[in-house]
């Protein structure tokens, strides 16, 4: 690299981005959240993880896993390598196959059948699916579909010992040696059968109520196998070269070490074991000759490996704040006070500054909260113990403190507490040193929480604050009331309905809930009925862009402008609605099945098909321009919908000829690319990135040359 440290110039500035469709990105659970129906390996391309949503997910080590944008939201089922080229298949007829990293060819068999698992033998390959489909190909490109003499739907195709073997609902095996000629075997079992696998010496085959077969090369004879130890349905099966046998299903993970027709199960989730795999569903598995790699619901992927020879498997998986389910989400802000110490003139001055943190609170089951600074990254709260094993429902909150609501009356408080945290500074001044110690306070605002006084042992979900008081809401129509979010007094709702939502707007407070239920207070001590002419529970109500939006039950949508007068709107869907958001000029609902759908005005809906998850969606809030979801099985989605709060910037840069790095800081999720040119007219474009460190920081290495010796650098913002 050709430069002259006085000849580097940096040109610090970014250019605006236009509008773009949203973008979305898992922050939890790690290294995603969707259902991983499929896993394959390759040495030279690395490990590939297909998905419920069409997502694909891409890793050369196990430990980053990069999304992909296929193209496509159908369900994938399936992936398999066919020499160098990835291939899967899915949801009516759908195959996916790629050459490359981040390039993706859609192909449609013009089928309503799924295709729900793919083999590949050195020169063909084989998908088997719905109605006995069984489909070929030479190359991945072209498919033909094959006659086959019975009508059972397919589940799972293997190749290995010069034969292709599909397995399949009553116990259905068929072999064939070319792919075209199918020949039915007799499993001597009734059970549907979901997947099978080879190593050079059997088959194995499993299904439901935990039965596995075993076969020899040819495919032709079946073993059923006892002493699994497995009830629960089968979904995977995994063979070690050394013949090491990995079985998983609904909460089950066992492995047989046998290496033959015998069998010698253990069940590897048991908490006895020195390092056991959690207890989950495991739909797919692999051996990639160091590791069984599984991968189930909610993108769980665990790697089994021993750590010597002849030791048992230990499981490791990658860590997420949490799984469990998240029913809410709400914003909040903390205050602290940060001082600065620097030495001048002989003495120490010091600096105060009032600092401000703006963050996100969400909680779930079994007790969960988690809190965000950006959305991106999670950490988990601690709760009080008098809350182990609740059901957290709702979370609202002021600049006075947090309440979390939950299941059997559960009542939590996390009020403003400045915690006192000692810093220390070391100053040289010629012969002098002097250490000066020095407080700061932080703000433990949502980091702890208390047990408060709950009135009340029914189920709590409601929960707003407003006008310098906290209301919350339940079961039979429980209302409540406090002024400091731990004494409360029960007050008169005059319904008996489920109450399970509440806002404060500037006229007051209004609760929500089933049967069409709308209450108003101008206090929230005496409340009114306005309950609505429909039967549809009334689930949530927001106070967004100056109005009042109510949603629910059969996509229910309701506005008003001072919650006496509501009007209906169509929201052009029966789903059910949990949540309301509104982030720079748009309003969000999102629901069950992962719904969302958009609105200008709250009138005018439009459904968006941009979120990569079909995951139930029960909550939503935003911050600095980002919408962030939360829902089923821990997951937590953001997008950025507003302009990022600042441009990426370049905070370091190349100055001598070995200095290769370029340092940007910005925001998670904010794309940018690196311009360069000689004069300040004529740019040399850059190729786009993407910042995905959680704290917002993205170093690069420019490995090219520079033959100019004067150069001008700027940062570009991307939609």
């Amino acid at each position: 690299m050709n430069r002259l440290p006085a000849a580097l110039v940096a040109l610090l500035f970014s250019l605006a981005a236009a509008a773009a469709p949203l973008r979305w990105h898992w922050s939890n659970p790690s290294p995603h959240g969707n259902n991983i129906a499929g896993i394959a390996f390759h040495a030279d391309r690395g490990y590939v993880q297909v998905t419920d949503h069409g997502q694909c997910y891409t890793s050369p080590d196990l430990a980053t896993w990069t999304p992909n944008d296929t193209g496509t939201s159908k369900a994938l089922r399936c992936v398999r390598y066919f020499g160098t080229r990835m291939v899967a298949v899915g949801e009516s007829g759908l195959v996916l196959w790629s050459d490359q990293p981040e390039t993706f060819n859609l192909l449609d068999l013009g089928t309503a059948d799924w295709l729900e698992s793919v083999a590949a033998s050195p020169t063909k390959l084989v998908a088997v699916g719905d109605n006995a489909a069984i489909y070929t190909s030479d190359t991945g490109t072209n498919w033909t579909r094959q006659a086959v003499g019975f009508s059972d739907w397919l589940r799972g195709v293997a190749y290995g010992g010069g034969n292709f073997v599909a397995v399949g609902e009553n116990g259905r095996i068929a072999v064939s040696a070319d792919g075209v000629k199918w020949n039915t075997r007799s499993s001597g079992s009734t059970a549907h059968l979901s997947s099978v696998a080879f190593t050079g010496t059997v088959f194995m085959a499993v299904g439901d109520a935990g039965t596995v077969l075993l076969s020899n090369a040819g495919g032709t004879a079946w073993t059923k196998q006892s002493g699994t130890g497995a009830t629960g349905d089968l979904g995977m099966v995994a063979i070690e070269a050394a013949g090491s046998r990995l079985v998983g299903g609904e909460n089950e993970l066992r492995l047989d070490t046998s290496f033959g027709f015998s069998s010698t199960w253990t069940d590897q989730v048991a908490v006895s074991k020195a390092s056991p795999a959690p207890k989950a569903t495991y739909l797919a598995a692999l051996w990639d000759g160091t590791n069984f790699v599984a991968g189930g619901r909610g993108g769980l992927t665990v790697t089994g490996k021993r750590p010597t020879a002849g030791a048992e498997f230990g499981w490791s998986t990658f860590p997420s704040p949490t799984r469990s389910w998240l029913f809410d989400i709400t914003t909040a802000v903390g205050t602290g006070t940060n001082l600065s110490a620097t030495w001048a003139g002989g003495a120490v001055r010091y600096a105060t500054n009032r600092t401000t943190n703006t963050f996100y609170v969400a909680v779930g089951d079994q007790a969960t909260i988690v809190t965000s600074d950006n959305g991106a990254a999670w950490s988990t709260a601690l709760t009080p113990a008098s809350s182990t094993g609740a059901i957290y429902l709702g979370v609202a909150g002021d600049t006075r403190g947090l309440v979390a609501v939950g299941n059997k009356g559960t009542l939590s408080f996390s009020p403003v507490d400045h915690v006192a945290t000692l810093v220390t500074n070391f100053f040289t001044n010629g012969a002098v040193v002097a250490t000066v110690v020095f407080t700061n306070q932080v703000n433990a605002l949502g980091l702890g929480w208390y047990a408060g006084r709950s009135p009340t042992a029914v189920d709590l979900q409601a929960v707003c604050a407003g006008s310098g008081t906290y209301v919350v809401g339940g079961d039979q129509g429980f209302l409540a009331t406090s002024p400091d979010g731990t004494n409360w007094t029960a007050r008169a709702s005059g319904t008996t309905r489920f109450l399970s939502g509440l806002e404060a707007w500037p006229g007051g407070f209004v609760a929500v809930g089933d049967q069409g239920t709308v209450l108003t207070s101008p206090d929230a001590v005496t409340w009114s009925n306005r309950s609505l002419a429909t039967t549809n529970w009334i689930y949530r109500v927001r106070w967004l862009g100056g109005q009042l939006v109510a949603a629910g039950q059969n996509g229910t949508i309701y506005t008003s402008p001072d919650a006496a007068v509501w009007t209906a709107r169509n929201s052009g869907t029966t789903t059910w609605i949990n949540d309301l958001e509104s982030v720079d000029g748009t309003y969000f609902a999102v629901g069950n099945q992962g719904l969302l759908i958009t609105s200008p005005d709250g009138v005018r809906w439009t459904a968006d098909t941009s979120v990569i998850s079909g995951k139930s969606i029960y909550g939503a809030a935003t911050l600095d321009g980002r919408l962030v979801v939360v829902g089923i099985e821990g997951l937590i989605l953001r997008t950025q919908v507003g302009a990022f709060p600042e441009p990426v910037r370049i905070v370091d840069w190349p100055k001598q000829p070995t200095d290769p790095f370029f340092l940007f800081t910005g925001s998670p999720d904010q794309r940018f690319r690196l311009d360069r040119g000689t004069d300040l007219k004529t740019w040399e474009n850059g190729a786009a990135r993407e910042i995905t460190d959680p704290a917002g920081t993205f170093l690069l290495l420019d490995d090219g040359t520079n033959s100019p010796l004067h150069q001008f650098f700027r940062s570009v913002d991307l939609p």
